[in-house]
């Protein structure tokens, strides 16, 4: 006896009230970064975001408690979202020089795509000291697993002998500092810079300093 499939409302064609709380609280913490970013967690006020967004207070207040909730809610997803690209950068390597470039090419990719991805801005007292001590817990690991990949590229034979803390500090500042100059209105596509800038990492590296394919 076939049973029948229930449909969405209108066909699948219109997103469901999860995806569109999803789409607007992504929405809400990219502007919610750029602004802090560009100002300061003191220097950003709920009104601005209001009015960036064109919400109304009572509004913004249905998706975060208050601005210390919402500069939390955005670092833990930018944290999310950096783990996010480096285990797509391990999961596409065979060793460990192919690992740390998949990992330096994902993570610029998303976070020329997305201000969340860079966010890691955390003023004294922005934050509890709990969700201060979770966040960063959450990137210091990032920074610790990708020492761990250059030891195991050493290991492998496809990372010339180095201080893998030393190494992973300097690629994680090269990658910030990348994001400072990039402007996304110049001749090179965030997919060619993102590719460039880990060909160049991680050949300073390599064994056998050949682009990959």
């Amino acid at each position: 006896m076939n049973k029948s499939v229930k449909k969405r409302a209108w066909g699948n064609q219109v997103l469901s009230q999860h995806e569109q709380r999803e789409l607007r609280e992504t929405v809400l913490f990219e502007t919610a970064a750029r602004l802090f970013n560009r100002f300061g967690f003191r220097g950003t006020s709920m009104s601005m975001l209001t009015n960036e967004l064109g919400l109304t207070k009572g509004a913004l207040y249905h998706y975060v408690k208050d601005k210390s909730d919402l500069l939390y809610k955005v670092n833990l997803r930018s944290a999310h979202s950096s783990r996010e690209a480096h285990e797509r950068g391990v999961a596409e390597g065979c060793n460990g020089y192919e690992r740390v470039h998949g990992i330096v090419r994902h993570y610029l990719l998303a976070a020329t795509e997305s201000p969340i991805e860079t966010f890691v801005l955390l003023e004294d007292d922005a934050l509890s000291p709990d969700q201060a001590q979770e966040i960063i817990k959450l990137r210091k690991a990032l920074i610790t697993d990708m020492r761990r990949e250059i030891s195991a590229g050493i290991e492998d034979g496809s990372i010339t002998p180095c201080d893998p803390k030393l190494v992973s500090l300097t690629i994680v500042g090269a990658m910030a500092w990348m994001l400072q100059w990039y402007d996304p209105g110049q001749d090179m596509s965030k997919e060619e810079v993102s590719s460039g800038m880990a060909d160049l990492l991680s050949r300073m590296i390599a064994v056998d300093p050949k682009p990959l394919q």
